[in-house]
């Protein structure tokens, strides 16, 4: 009797594991036909990058204090590798603006480089260099970069007071200023666009370095085309090698 009775016990225990296994069968197989497939991810592109402007000015850096001549120098990506360089004053006058040709235009991105002139101020006053170009369609300012910086009082070796940036002249020219150079001695040169020499004239300003004098000299050219681009050049020659030293150059429109 006992016997039996145990046979049965174990009996009752296999059926009641077998029930369990059999729910927690049951159970596997509805979580699995419930979930739904994930979808793949989707990779979204990102780059920390961003696009390069068309142009950028390297030099000088925003908030630095700059003396005339002024040197600017940066890179550009642009049409015929042309773009305008113009020192500013708080106000967005401007003091100066030139023409600057790139090593290379767009697509392609070229370097370039320029020293901008003019009489400095009496006093250190904020301005801005700021670098553009101008829309073929109605000229008006494209890819502008604009740095803030701190335009010195501080006089350089020569000053060319007669002239303005972009001012029309013509020959005979009275180009005036004042100098602080060895002995005295400096050279007047007018140039076309294409940087040839049209005129070289020796002049003595009132008085030698370490004083500043006056000079004053009437300059005759002949332009062989016109109205040009041209420039205005002041400097003196180095006393060690012959070298230009002291260049002080002012952009301006040549005409007949």
């Amino acid at each position: 009797m006992s016997e039996k009775r145990s046979r049965l016990i174990r009996l009752a225990w296999l059926a009641a594991a077998l029930a369990a296994l059999a729910v927690c069968l049951c159970l596997l197989l509805l979580a699995g036909c419930n979930k739904a497939e994930a979808p793949p991810a989707t990779a979204v592109p990102t780059s920390s990058a961003t696009a390069e402007p068309a142009i950028s000015v390297d030099s000088p850096e925003s908030g630095d204090t700059v003396s005339v001549p002024i040197k600017v120098s940066g890179t550009a990506s642009v049409f015929e590798a042309t773009l305008l360089v113009a020192v500013r004053d708080a106000r967005g006058n401007t003091l100066c603006q030139v023409v600057v040709t790139a090593s290379e235009g767009a697509p392609g991105r070229g370097d370039y480089e320029v020293e901008i002139a003019f009489p400095p101020p009496a006093e250190a006053m904020e301005g801005s260099i700021d670098a553009f170009t101008e829309s073929p369609k109605d000229g008006s300012v494209e890819d502008l970069v604009s740095v803030p910086v701190t335009i010195a009082a501080e006089q350089p070796a020569i000053v060319l007071t007669s002239l303005q940036c972009g001012q029309e002249v013509r020959s005979p020219l009275l180009v005036e200023g004042t100098a602080s150079v060895f002995e005295a001695a400096l050279v007047i040169v007018v140039r076309d666009s294409l940087g040839e020499e049209l005129a070289r004239v020796p002049v003595q300003a009132s008085q030698a370095a370490p004083e500043r004098g006056a000079f004053a000299q009437e300059v005759t050219f002949a332009l062989p085309e016109g109205p040009q681009r041209g420039t205005i050049e002041a400097f003196s020659d180095s006393p060690q090698d012959g070298s230009v030293i002291n260049l002080f150059s002012v952009p301006v429109i040549l005409t007949p």
